[in-house]
């Protein structure tokens, strides 16, 4: 079974995903902020995606994918980073509340 170089760009773009949100929960704990948290999960997520896309260039090239498609792949993937952003922070700030805050 052969799973596409597209699949593979987005499974990995949702587990790294996941992967930086918990590290924001760690940083909520450790901190005891939202905020910096927040900007833990930013900054992990930011340098994942930046990995994410020098991967995704050999694979790409390698499908003979042409330049449209990849490009749009790129944008989408910037999109949804920044829907998963504004998702993220909302949801740090609700299991932030509830779970990590109030424990001492």
């Amino acid at each position: 079974m052969e799973v596409s170089v597209d699949a593979l760009f987005y499974f990995y773009l949702g587990v790294l995903g996941v992967i930086s949100f918990l590290g924001g929960l760690l940083a909520v704990k450790k901190w005891r902020s939202i905020t910096s948290g927040f900007w833990v999960m930013v900054g992990m997520s930011v340098l994942f995606l930046v990995f994410l896309f020098r991967w995704f260039q050999t694979p790409a090239s390698e499908a003979y994918m042409g330049t449209i498609p990849w490009l749009f792949n790129q944008a989408l993937a910037i999109i949804l980073y920044g829907v998963w952003i504004i998702i993220a922070w909302f949801a740090l700030k609700r299991f932030g509340k509830k779970s990590f805050l109030n424990v001492k």
